[in-house]
C-alpha cells in the first residue's frame, strides 16, 4: 500500500493539479493520423473484431493498415486499442482517460525510484515538467501508457530489493502496448542482468523470462492468428521496422541529445555513471537517443510549416521517440541537482514547494491550452464532414482529409486523389472534400455546379481552409445547418 509523509504533499499536490488543469482543458478530439487508425482499431475491437474490414470500415489508410490473407490488419498495438474499446462503444471521448490514467501511472513510478535512491519526492517535479509526457497524455497513442509502464518495470527490477517477475511483466506490458518499446525493455532488462552478480544471473534469467513469457506469448499468438508467423507483424510487413537508415542523424541527433539535456533539467546526468549509480541508465538512455536519431521521422518535419517554425511546433511532440529515456534520466537528474544545489545551502521548503507547483501549473496550463487549440480547429474539420457526409457515404479528397475520418464521426469511404485529378469532375454522386491553407482557393472543378460549404479551422500551429462540395444530385437539397458558410457555384 502507498503511504504519504507529510513532507510529500508537493507529489499530491502535483497529481491533483494535473487531473484539474486536465479535466478543464479536456481534449476535443484527435489530431494526429496514428490516433485515428488508433481509433480504428478500437472500433474494430468493440465490435468484436481485429479486422476493420469485418468490422465494416469503409475507410482505410494504406501506410498502416495491410491486406494480409484476405483481410486488412493494422499496423498498431490490439492490445493498446483494447484499452480504448469500452470508450469506442459508449463514449470515444472517454478514451483520454487512458493516456492521463497512465501519466499518473507514471508519477508513482518515478517517486518510487526516487525514494529508492534516497532522494526527497518532491524531485518528481521534473517528471511533471516533461513536455512531451505532458503533450502525449493528452492523445489516444500509447506513447505515455507505453513509456509510463516502462518506467514501472525499471522500478520493479532496478531497486535495492529487485521484483524480478513483476519487472519483467511490466516491461513486457510496455512492449505491449507498443513494440517500440522491445528496445527499452531489452536494453534496461539486459544492463540488470549484466550488473547482477554471476552466481545469481541463472536465476535471474529465469525470472526474466517468467516475467516476459504473457507478453511474448501474447505478441506470438495475435501475429501468428493475423499474418500465420508469431515473428511477422504490422510493423515488420509495412518496412517500418527498417526505417532506421540514418537519414536525418546530423539533424535529429543534436535535437534528441538537447532534449534529453533539457527535459528533464539536467538530464544529461543519465548519461554519467557517476550519478546514474552504474552504467545501467546511461547505457539504456544512449541506446533509445542512438535508435531515435536513426529514424527516417520526427514529429514536425510534416507539417508544412517553413523549417523554423516546424521546429518550433514539433519540439514538444518531437520528443515522442524519447519518452522513457526522458521519463528515468528523472532520477540522475535529480541527484545531481540536489548535491549540486545542495553545496549552496539548497532544501527543500513549502516555499519552494510551492513555487515548484507554480511552476508546473503554469507550464502544464500553457501547453494544454496550445494542443487543445490546435485539437479544436481539428474537431471543426471532423465535426463538418460529419455534418455534411451520411454514414457510407462516398467521399472523393486528397491526402491530408484523411485523418480526419476516424468511424467515431462517420463510416464512409475515401477515394484519395490528386488535387489535380481531371475524373474528380466526374464524381457527380460523391462529395467533394479539398483541404488546402487558408485563404487558398479549391480546383474549379471541384466546386463548379455543386453546392459547397467553406469551414475555417484554425489554431496556433494549424490552419486548414475545408471545401465540402455536395453532389451535384444534391445540389438543391443540401443540409441547412452549416459551420462555415454555403455557396452555390
Amino acid at each position: 500500500m502507498t503511504t504519504f509523509a507529510r513532507r510529500e504533499w508537493l507529489f499530491i499536490a502535483l497529481v491533483a493539479a494535473f487531473c484539474a488543469i486536465f479535466l478543464l482543458e479536456y481534449p476535443a478530439s484527435f489530431a494526429i493520423a496514428d490516433e485515428c487508425e488508433i481509433l480504428s482499431l478500437a472500433y474494430s475491437i468493440a465490435h468484436g473484431t481485429v479486422y476493420p474490414d469485418r468490422a465494416g470500415l469503409l475507410t482505410w489508410n494504406p501506410s498502416m493498415e495491410l491486406v494480409v490473407a484476405g483481410h486488412r490488419i493494422v499496423k498498431y498495438s490490439p492490445f493498446h486499442a483494447m484499452l480504448l474499446a469500452p470508450a469506442v462503444a459508449s463514449d470515444w471521448r472517454l478514451g483520454f482517460l487512458v493516456s492521463a490514467a497512465f501519466f499518473i501511472v507514471g508519477a508513482f513510478a518515478v517517486r518510487a525510484m526516487l525514494r529508492d535512491a534516497g532522494l526527497a519526492t518532491d524531485w518528481c517535479i521534473l517528471y511533471f515538467l516533461l513536455p512531451g509526457m505532458l503533450y502525449y497524455s493528452a492523445t489516444l497513442m500509447a506513447a505515455v501508457p507505453s513509456a509510463a509502464m516502462g518506467a514501472v518495470g525499471v522500478a520493479l527490477l532496478w531497486r535495492e530489493r529487485p521484483r524480478r517477475v513483476w519487472g519483467a511483466l511490466a516491461l513486457g506490458a510496455a512492449v505491449l502496448l507498443h513494440e517500440g518499446m522491445a528496445l527499452f525493455a531489452i536494453a534496461s532488462a539486459g544492463a540488470w542482468w549484466l550488473s547482477r552478480p554471476r552466481a545469481r544471473r541463472w536465476s535471474d534469467a529465469m525470472a526474466l523470462a517468467a516475467g516476459a513469457a504473457p507478453a511474448i506469448i501474447a505478441l506470438g499468438a495475435y501475429n501468428y492468428a493475423t499474418t500465420a508467423s508469431a515473428l511477422r507483424g504490422g510493423y515488420a510487413i509495412n518496412g517500418e521496422a527498417f526505417w532506421f537508415t540514418g537519414e536525418h542523424f546530423a539533424s535529429f541527433f543534436p535535437f534528441y541529445v538537447a532534449s534529453i539535456a533539457i527535459f528533464p533539467v539536467a538530464g544529461l546526468a543519465a548519461l554519467s555513471p557517476r550519478w546514474s549509480r552504474g552504467w545501467q541508465t546511461p547505457a539504456v538512455v544512449a541506446a533509445i537517443v542512438l535508435a531515435a536519431s536513426l529514424y527516417g521521422y520526427r514529429d514536425g518535419l510534416t507539417s508544412g510549416l517553413t523549417p523554423a517554425a516546424a521546429m518550433l511546433a514539433g519540439a514538444v511532440p518531437g520528443q515522442r521517440f524519447i519518452l522513457p529515456a526522458s521519463v528515468i534520466a528523472c532520477v540522475p537528474a535529480a541527484r545531481w541537482l540536489d548535491q549540486r544545489l545542495g553545496l549552496r545551502g539548497f532544501a527543500w521548503t513549502n516555499a519552494r514547494r510551492c513555487a515548484a507547483l507554480a511552476t508546473f501549473v503554469a507550464c502544464f496550463g500553457v501547453i494544454a491550452a496550445l494542443h487543445e487549440d490546435f485539437l479544436r480547429a481539428n474537431a471543426a474539420v471532423q465535426t463538418a464532414i460529419a455534418r455534411a457526409v451520411p454514414a457510407g457515404g462516398q467521399i472523393v479528397g486528397a491526402g491530408e482529409v484523411l485523418k480526419e475520418l476516424a468511424p467515431v464521426y462517420r463510416n464512409v469511404r475515401l477515394r484519395q486523389v490528386a488535387p489535380d485529378d481531371p475524373n474528380v469532375a466526374s464524381a457527380a454522386d460523391s462529395y467533394l472534400v479539398w483541404m488546402g491553407a487558408p485563404g487558398a482557393q479549391p480546383p474549379p472543378d471541384w466546386t463548379r455546379g455543386r453546392t459547397t460549404e467553406l469551414v475555417r479551422a484554425r489554431s496556433w500551429a494549424w490552419n486548414r481552409d475545408l471545401w465540402i462540395a455536395w453532389p451535384r444530385a444534391a445540389h438543391a437539397h443540401a443540409p441547412a445547418y452549416f459551420i462555415g458558410f454555403r455557396t452555390a457555384t
